[in-house]
């Protein structure tokens, strides 16, 4: 039996053609679809997204927690898919395209990293970990703010991908800041931190020890904002319909109260998504690592007609599955082959914007288009833009993993379920060891 109903929402395929024809063209995480390209080249882009969902009967968290992230993991879910799109452009290409038929051994090695086992660097098992070591209990909701403070953190011992994270609060990006964090390396005493309490596997999670560089690191930046306060604010739209067309655009992290979601692209005032809110088994490791036939359990092979996923269970088998020799990694349950959307005036007013920015011309190209595109589409912009950082603020001090803490004080969130509306936003502040930086209290909008 299936567990979840995905969405309230029909299928953006079922209703394109009614609702939205004249709405073209699409842009899907600086992607253009034309009218000309059709909506099927749109099926096939959010197809090749990486789709991260619920999973079941998972080693427990922790060893005595949860085997099952439903009904708690939609947001670390939402930071899987977030970041799963991250590594394919650092990696493979960006706009990667997936094919049924065959994987690369680079394809493989970045799906693996997210497998529900405690040794995956960017599994539920880390996620959830990362997550009690900043105050959140395992199965505690995660919002927008805490999703980006743990991807920043966990980042850090990914040498393959050298991936710089910096996360922006309190509505301003400071351009010095970004620069600092994408020219700073992790120190050699978080390696060291990591390799005593043995969570990540070697191959994974050893940075070198450069405390300083010069040298870009690719910078994935991360903005949390509030856009309203009950509801978002209509004021915005056109700045969001700019943001997607932005080639560093990776995606937003929000979705609706009590229901996180990955947005990709907007189409007029309708944006795409991909919802984590579907729950399968775990597929076994051994069968992605070796080709091995992926079991289902019955419950997934019987679904509920009512369920918006229920068909997919009905997809022609891979070559992996119809043949005694091992062809492909039997990934087809990490994309999604529906289009699903909701209207802008539905979106949770607290949500995280990001960018990927994998060399210094393009965050250089990124903050020349935010300023003179971006957030002049709006009044008010959706948040301030500063080239430097003003005296009033403390000195900026770059996360390398053991010189300091991120002190998380939040509002309940948009994962927090049976809350009011208007309090779903969390502040997170950053403190040293001797100082407190902020008061949450102080925050505005």
């Amino acid at each position: 039996m299936l567990e979840t109903s995905l969405t309230n929402e029909p299928p953006f395929i079922e209703s394109f053609e009614r609702i939205s024809i004249d709405n073209f063209p699409i842009h899907a995480l600086g992607k253009e679809i034309s009218k000309e390209d059709g909506i099927d080249a749109m099926k096939k882009y959010m197809a090749s997204r990486l789709w991260f969902t619920y999973r079941r009967n998972f080693s427990a968290i922790g060893g005595t927690g949860p085997t099952s992230d439903q009904g708690w993991g939609c947001m670390l879910r939402c930071a899987q898919m977030l970041l799963g799109e991250v590594l394919l452009r650092r990696h493979i290409e960006r706009h990667f395209e997936w094919d049924i038929e065959k994987t690369s051994a680079t394809y493989e090695r970045i799906l693996q990293m997210f497998f529900d086992e405690k040794d995956a660097l960017y599994s539920i098992h880390q996620i959830a970990q990362m997550g009690v070591a900043e105050g959140k209990e395992v199965s505690e909701w995660f919002g927008p703010n805490t999703a980006a403070q743990v991807i920043k953190k966990l980042t850090i011992f990914d040498e393959w991908s050298n991936i710089a994270v910096h996360v922006a609060l309190d509505n301003i990006l400071v351009k010095e800041d970004a620069l600092t964090m994408a020219t700073t390396y992790p120190s050699e005493d978080a390696v060291k931190l990591i390799m005593e309490n043995g969570h990540v596997d070697r191959t994974l999670r050893s940075p070198q020890p450069h405390a300083t560089s010069s040298d870009w690191r690719p910078l994935l930046l991360m903005i949390p904002l509030r856009l309203g306060l009950t509801s978002i604010n209509p004021c915005y739209l056109s700045a969001i319909q700019e943001f997607f067309q932005l080639p560093q655009s990776v995606g937003i992290i929000g979705g609706r109260p009590n229901h996180a979601l990955y947005f990709i692209g907007i189409s007029g005032t309708k944006l795409f998504y991909l919802d984590p809110h579907y729950c399968r088994t775990k597929t076994e490791k051994t069968a992605k690592m070796y080709g091995e036939i992926q079991k289902t359990s019955e419950g997934e092979k019987t679904g509920k007609n009512d369920d918006a996923f229920s068909h997919l269970e009905e997809l022609e088998p891979l070559p992996s599955q119809t043949s005694d020799v091992y062809t492909k990694m039997d990934d087809s349950t990490y994309h999604c082959q529906m289009m699903l959307w909701m209207e802008y005036e539905n979106v949770d007013p607290s949500l995280a914007l990001a960018f990927f920015c994998e060399t210094r011309q393009d965050f250089d190209d990124l903050c020349s288009s935010l300023q003179t595109k971006t957030l002049p589409s709006s009044s008010p912009p959706m948040f301030e833009f500063l080239d430097k950082r003003p005296k009033y603020l403390p000195k900026f001090e770059p996360y390398t993993g053991v010189s300091m803490k991120i002190e998380m004080k939040e509002f309940d969130d948009i994962g927090a379920a049976n809350v009011k509306i208007d309090d779903d936003f969390e502040v997170l502040d950053v403190q040293d060891d001797e100082e407190k930086i902020r008061d949450p209290e102080d925050f505005e909008d």
